[in-house]
């Protein structure tokens, strides 16, 4: 089953509803999600069986680095080198790429993860989402699967362009939030009428 679907513009291409970006605006695609995992293997085969990723680039170790100095450590301490390994998974249907991490001397983090407004209580990178077709159909593919969901679907607030959303959260078995959400697309008014003008004449 195809969970997720291909990204398209929330903005229509005719020119009155362009956002115009300033000249010295840079070109960003988004590529990946980055995440520091305590089990490589769980998260991989997690990632893989359950949103339907693939391995894309696996980095061959544990390799070892340096050691890296922190405030904590205490004059003429010398810390043991981190060892490291990595893996990018990318789902087929999508291009969507998470890279999870493994790195031996990482710390769990302290954010809560019960709930999308616990996480949001800690500063900085709380989830990362995606958008599918359906989300009922997803939820309930997820739930059967046994996957933990944080927040069950709950309509979202209107994009400017009146688009409407409805969202969930789900996290995969180290408590990362990740959010899943279905776009609503409405047929603009005006677009309508311009239409059947063009139809008239």
């Amino acid at each position: 089953m195809k969970l997720f679907q291909r990204p398209v513009l929330l903005l229509s291409a005719l020119s009155f509803f362009t956002v115009t970006a300033s000249s010295s605006a840079l070109a960003l695609h988004f590529n990946h999600v980055g995440i520091s995992v305590a089990n490589l293997t769980l998260q991989r085969d997690w990632y893989n069986r359950t949103l339907g990723f693939s391995s894309l680039i696996e980095v061959v170790g544990p390799m070892e680095m340096p050691a890296a100095s922190t405030i904590s450590s205490t004059p003429g301490s010398v810390s043991k080198p981190s060892t490291i390994q990595a893996v990018q998974l990318q789902n087929p249907t999508t291009d969507a790429i998470v890279e999870l991490i493994w790195l031996s001397s990482s710390t769990p983090a302290s954010r809560l993860s019960t709930s999308p407004a616990a996480a949001a209580a800690v500063q900085g990178l709380f989830h990362f989402a995606y958008r599918v077709p359906d989300l009922k159909i997803a939820i309930k593919k997820l739930k059967e699967d046994g996957v933990h969901v944080v927040q069950p679907i709950t309509q979202g607030a209107p994009y400017v362009n009146h688009d409407r959303s409805s969202f969930a959260y789900i996290s995969d078995p180290e408590g990362n939030l990740i959010e899943l959400v279905q776009v609503e697309y409405q047929t603009c008014k005006c677009l309508v009428e311009l239409s059947h003008s063009h139809i008239r004449s």
